[in-house]
């Protein structure tokens, strides 16, 4: 049944197909609202942290270069990896239109698999790739070899519980997400949420000693809905409430490497 309703990719080689499908329409498709509302409530409360992390700087799931671009712009020498060729040609043509290819190296990689050398980073970030991994322990062992010690490491991920509603809403199975776009066809990928004190415990493990956990987009499910400047004051309104980061769409959880 499912087979007739949605496209289902399977696996690490599913994912890297669903985001060589959407690259060139992934910016500016009206599907990844929701999308769009996390970046930008993650972006908020992440722009003082970027600016502490020293470079070289690790951007593990680039996509179409969100956060590369960012940092390319202040200067910030940056390593963008990603499993989808097609993302990284659309960041190489942003890199080029913005005079920034020089400040930005690209490698088609897997944050599972890191190509590089122990200790040979000071800073990385994963945001919003996190969930897609299916061994995210391998994930933040690899962070953890690659980082120098009292390098700093951001994680972004999906609370589990707003994705267990999704699911419930349109009928999913238990490790995948819907993606929508103009042209592509209903699609189920691999995808699965965390919570970020599930995060926290992984990077301890691996010598890393979290710093900062923080919430954000309260009201994911229905951002459609809600005019900008609405969610926007919801979200400082709720971010006070007792229980906000049981009702946060998004966790974002910052460590330092600690362990060689």
């Amino acid at each position: 049944m499912l087979r007739k309703r949605f496209r289902i990719l399977e696996g690490k080689e599913g994912v890297r197909r669903l985001y060589d499908d959407l690259a060139e329409i992934y910016d500016h498709s009206r599907f990844l609202y929701l999308t769009r509302r996390l970046e930008r409530c993650e972006e908020e409360i992440l722009r003082e942290w970027l600016k502490k992390i020293d470079p070289p700087i690790l951007d593990v799931g680039c996509g179409s270069g969100r956060y590369s671009l960012k940092l390319a712009s202040k200067g910030v020498e940056v390593i963008s990896i990603d499993l989808s060729l097609k993302m990284l040609k659309i960041l190489l043509k942003k890199l080029g239109a913005h005079g920034l290819r020089e400040n930005v190296h690209m490698i088609l990689a897997d944050g599972e698999n890191l190509p590089f050398r122990e200790g040979s980073l000071r800073g990385l970030l994963c945001t919003l790739t996190f969930d897609h991994f299916q061994e995210p322990k391998k994930a933040i062992s690899e962070f953890s070899r690659v980082l120098k010690v009292k390098g700093l490491c951001v994680i972004s991920t999906l609370n589990k519980e707003h994705l267990k509603l999704l699911r419930r809403l349109f009928g999913m199975p238990a490790d995948k997400v819907l993606f929508l776009g103009e042209t592509i066809p209903p699609t189920l990928v691999y995808e699965t949420g965390h919570t970020g004190l599930e995060i926290q415990e992984m990077l301890s493990i691996y010598g890393f000693k979290p710093i900062k956990l923080m919430k954000c987009c309260y009201w994911g499910l229905f951002t459609s809905f809600i005019p900008e400047s609405m969610f926007r004051f919801l979200e400082k309104l709720l971010v006070r409430l007792k229980n906000s980061m049981k009702h946060a769409a998004l966790h974002v959880i910052v460590a330092k490497k600690f362990l060689k």
